[in-house]
């Protein structure tokens, strides 16, 4: 076999048994996360969830997190896929696509942007564990963050915000890498837990408006699967927030495509929300 199995010469000889492997693999599935193919890759050892420690296991958990946070961004990466169908749109950007005003981004390799409302830091060292399952004694679990001038960033697990144009330290436990988003977006997710793609069709929403500058985003849905949308079966409606006003509006909407009223439930960084069923209608949400 050594002339063609060149994976059996890897660090991690004891596979999905070694504490090293494990934390390795969870970091790289929450790098996939905000990709636009997340895939589950490997050779030569187990990658079900549950071969990675039983219900209690960080690494288990850390996993499923990864999946269902995948799942509730399906709104945002529909979206975006869309735009890229559509306008040549881009869901994986180096932050000088959209900073280029910012010196320190220009040359950055270890963020990026998935679309324009999510800066993700991926961890890629060991905190936990090397291989062989030898514990890391006295690492710090966190990375330091560049954000870029121009913006004021939002923590996307806790909302704490802070300024761009430096460098911060941001926490990094097993359970997720850093995300920010930039003042002046919205980002829709499922509300609820979605166990597959099609259950997101008709599913209530969370619309996350993140204040301080004017934003908007461009919402597309079609029937979710099959080739209808190719012949036009699809429509779009445009959120827009007035940073002046407060308010967030839902555009009429436009195209082929119509769905069931759906709930979609506004939420402010500050915890305000409104809950308003969108019918197709233009209507505005006033805070």
């Amino acid at each position: 076999l050594k002339g063609w199995a060149w994976f059996y010469d890897g660090d991690y000889e004891k596979g999905v048994e070694d504490l090293g492997y494990r934390e390795l693999y969870v970091r790289m599935l929450q790098y996939a996360t905000f990709l636009p193919v997340m895939r589950s890759h490997g050779t030569d050892t187990p990658r079900e969830p549950w071969r990675f420690g039983d219900e209690s296991s960080p690494f288990y958990q850390s996993i499923l997190d990864c999946i269902r946070l995948r799942y509730s961004l399906l709104p945002y990466t529909y979206s975006l896929a869309a735009d890229i169908t559509f306008n040549g749109g881009t869901m994986t950007r180096p932050l000088a696509f959209d900073y280029a005003n910012d010196p320190a981004v220009l040359d950055m390799k270890d963020e990026f942007m998935m679309g324009k409302n999510l800066l993700v830091a991926p961890v890629t060292t060991p905190m936990y564990y090397e291989k062989n399952s030898q514990p890391l004694e006295g690492t710090q679990k966190s990375r330091t963050v560049y954000l870029p001038k121009g913006k004021r960033w939002y923590d996307f697990y806790t909302n704490k915000t802070f300024d761009g144009g430096q460098t911060i330290t941001a926490d990094a436990p097993l359970n997720r890498i850093p995300v920010f988003v930039p003042s002046g977006s919205i980002i829709p997710l499922c509300a609820s837990a979605v166990e597959y793609a099609a259950q997101s069709v008709g599913a209530d929403w969370e619309i996350r408006v993140y204040p301080g500058a004017n934003a908007t985003f461009t919402v597309y849905q079609d029937a979710g699967d099959g080739y209808a949308c190719e012949k036009g079966d699809c429509s779009e409606f445009q959120l827009a927030w007035n940073e002046q006003k407060q308010t967030l509006t839902l555009s009429a909407r436009q195209g082929k495509y119509v769905p069931k009223p759906m709930n979609l439930h506004v939420v402010l960084p500050n915890g305000k929300s409104q809950t308003v069923t969108y019918t197709g209608k233009k209507v505005t949400v006033k805070f």
